[in-house]
Parts: structure tokens; sequence; C-alpha cells
């Protein structure tokens, strides 16, 4: 930025382009410089007549545009380069000029806070964000989860709708496998519920019908291949569906990878039963290739993504726009072809704070949790190795932190850290039956419960 005498002298170079945007003859161009008096854009071609200039500015605090049509303007330079062209327009507009100012002034602000701003004061300046309570911990995790879980039930539901949707549980490390192993699906769907003080809540009533086996989210904590296989032939004998979850693929775990889906279809061929794969990684396509008359494939929550994260609603414009984010790729009938071309039908979606857009076709919900951030690079094990969380790698070989220890964050935010990831709660399902009775109408005919 440099700056002469008065705010109209004042130039920015490559201004960011969410906040002004051009629209030359219609078409978006790059605004190289900008000040209240000109504007100097890049174009690839060399433009023989001038039919339209439309300048766009965002506002702050309305969260939308203003569009001006600039009419009284004057080319007082044009350059050509080996790659562009740049035209460099003197514009005499007051509507333009006050624009530019309010938008600098802003822009100065929104630097100013982000260098210099101690603590939070950014977000509490800029939307209101209520910093004083990002000093209100739980000491406690299983004190957090008492007192996001215990008071939860429906008053009222439809006993027809809730009663006729596949319900599943979320077996997804080494202590959950052993307690699976150790005990029936009745006193291990007990034991769960009372450990997540939801033992009394009405969604539950119903017997489990399929078990999800496996991590999304960190290769470490996928079962061995024995323990894998004595749960999925335990689970072949209490007559239970099973889903077997992968994560992402690193090029150094194709072959064990494969190995392990070997396994599971010469599984299945000898006892003549389905299996569900959870794939989180596009390379899974081939690894489960010409084996689709056993191994039916979902696509991941890590494939299904969406914009997710509990401080969204203090976000501008978070409230007009819902609907937008409510969709994704998969409300696109291109991507959906794709999918079916290779075999992938059914997708794994997470309850996640606002009501999303389902799919056509039977697909799953996970409740209560969801996931807004994952790593290869573990940073509990960064924290728990050298007090750095910053100071990650990939873990090949895991002494499994994440059985005692979590990252906790303030109360109102309703995050906990977890293994490689980290996850919000979002109770609407489990506290209003409407929500997820119109999940269920719409496409949901699985819940899987997730308890982190």
């Amino acid at each position: 930025m440099r700056e002469g005498i008065g705010l109209e002298k004042q130039e920015i170079e490559l201004f960011p382009a969410g906040l002004i945007s051009c629209l030359l003859n219609n078409k978006e161009v790059r605004i190289l410089k900008i000040s209240p008096e000109n504007l100097t854009l890049r174009v690839s071609e060399e433009v023989e007549s001038i039919n339209e200039i439309k300048v766009m500015f965002y506002i702050f605090d309305k969260s939308k545009y203003e569009e001006i049509y600039i009419e009284s303007y004057k080319i007082v330079e044009s350059i050509k380069s080996d790659f562009y062209i740049s035209y460099k327009f003197n514009i005499n507009d007051n509507n333009y000029f006050k624009n530019v100012k309010r938008t600098f002034s802003e822009y100065s602000k929104y630097v100013r806070l982000k260098a210099y701003g101690d603590g939070n004061e950014f977000s509490s300046d800029m939307i209101n964000y209520p910093a004083e309570l990002d000093y209100d911990f739980y000491e406690y995790y299983s004190e957090q989860k008492y007192n996001w879980l215990s008071k939860l039930d429906y008053e009222d539901y439809d006993i027809n709708i809730i009663n006729n949707i596949e319900k599943a549980i979320k077996i997804d490390n080494y202590n959950l496998y052993k307690k699976y192993l150790d005990k029936d699906i009745d006193s291990f769907k007990k034991e769960y519920l009372k450990e997540n003080f939801m033992e009394r809540h009405n969604l539950f009533k119903e017997n489990i019908s399929r078990i999800y086996i496996g991590n999304e989210f960190c290769h470490n904590l996928f079962p061995s291949d024995k323990l894998l296989m004595e749960m999925i032939q335990k689970a072949k004998q209490e007559r239970l569906d099973i889903t077997i979850c992968f994560t992402y693929i690193r090029e150094c775990y194709i072959e064990k990878t494969k190995g392990v889906i070997d396994k599971l279809y010469n599984w299945c061929i000898k006892n003549n039963k389905k299996i569900e794969i959870v794939i989180n990684d596009w390379g899974m396509i081939k690894l489960v290739e010409n084996k689709g008359d056993y191994l039916t494939l979902s696509l991941g929550v890590l494939l299904n993504k969406r914009k997710k994260d509990p401080r969204y609603i203090y976000k501008n414009g978070y409230e007009e726009n819902k609907n937008l984010i409510a969709k994704n790729n998969l409300n696109s009938s291109i991507f959906t072809k794709f999918l079916e071309i290779n075999n992938i039908k059914r997708y794994e979606y997470e309850s996640c704070g606002y009501k999303i857009d389902i799919a056509e076709g039977n697909h799953s919900l996970h409740i209560p949790f969801y996931v807004t951030n994952t790593s290869q690079y573990c940073t509990l094990y960064a924290m728990c190795t050298t007090m750095n969380r910053g100071n990650q790698k990939l873990v090949k070989e895991c002494p499994m932190y994440c059985s005692d220890y979590v990252f906790t964050y303030p109360k109102h935010l309703k995050m906990i850290g977890r293994y490689n990831s980290l996850f919000a709660f979002d109770d609407t399902s489990l506290k209003d039956s409407n929500s997820l009775e119109e999940y269920i109408k719409r496409g949901i005919d699985r819940i899987v419960f997730n308890f982190i």
C-alpha cells in the first residue's frame, strides 16, 4: 500500500478479489491497482470497445455486494505485456469514490485486528463473537459429555417412523473393539449407551442391527487383521450387518490395505455374506475392483465434503444463506452419476449443526458428532511427545495417547479434539424428533451412533 496526501491518493495493488471485483463488458477481469480515483485492470486480449464497466464492493456489515456501474471514465494508460494487457482508467464517479474509501477503511481495520489484535479481538470486533466465553472450559471430558447428553430425549415422536430405520453403532477404537468382543451385542449396547448417558433415550429402545468397524480418520485406529476377522465373525454369529470403515490411504499403506480387502472378500465368499465398505480415498475404488458381488461401497464423510464448524453461526450472512451451505457435490447429478458408475450408491452424512440437503436415494446419518478437521499428522501425538501441537509427523507406531487424552475447547463451542481430528457436537437429532423424522422422509434410512 502506498499513500499520498489524503485518502483519495491511496492506491492498493492486487486488492482481495472477494472484497472488490470488476466486470468489463460483462466478463470478470483482474484488478491490478485501485484507488478512489483510478482503476487498473488486466485483460488477456485487447479490448476494441468498452460497453460497460461494473465494480462490485463487498459490504461487511450487510454481508452483501453493492454493484456500481461506471459511466464517467477515461483511459489514461494501456500497457501491453507478453501475456496480458493492462488498462488504467481515471474515474470520475462519486459513488465509486465513496465505496472505495469505505472498503479501504474496512480492510485496513481487518488487517490491523488480524495482525495486532489480542486473542479473539478480531472476531469480537468484526462479527460480535462472544470472546469472553472462550475462557470457560470443562475440567473433565466426562463432565462435558454428561452436560451435553444426559438430559436429551423426545417427549413426542412417531414410533412408526423412528422404529422403521436401521440403527448402527460405530466401533472405531481399540477400547471399543475389545469391549465388543468381550460382550454380546445387547450387553455391549447397554454399556455403550450407559457410558454415554443415553440409556433412557427413546431412540435406543430398538435393537442394533449393524455395526461399523474401523476409523474413518486415523489409520492407526483400524483394527489388526486378527481383531478385524474376530469381530466380523462374531457379528455374523449375532446376525448383525457389517460395515467396515477405511480412511485415507498413503502410498506406504496401499499393499497393506489391499491385503485387508482381499481377506474380507475371501471371508465373504466363504461365509456367503456381503459386507459394506466405507471409502474415504478415491484409490479404494481400484482396490475393490471386481469385488462388487460381495463388497458394496458407501461414500465416507471425508469424501462427502461440506462446510462444517460450530463457529459458522457467528459468520456474517450465515442465517441468510443456510440454504446455500445445505447443498454440496452430492446434489449435483454429474457427481452422483460418477459415483454410480463406480458402484457407490450410499452416502455417509453427518448431522452438523444445520439442516443439510440429502441427495436422492437411501443414505446414512451419523449422530451426534461431526468432524470439522482431520490430519494424517496427529496433533495429540505431537503434544504428548514434544509439548508442541505444531510439531507433527506421520505416526506409524502409535502408543494410543487418544485412549487417555483429549483436547478441550470452550464450553459454548461444543467441540472436542480426539486422536488426529477435531469434532463438534450436534444434539439436534437427539432432542428434536421432528428434525430426525424429516431426514428419514428425505432418504435417511440408517442412523449411526458415534459417541466420540
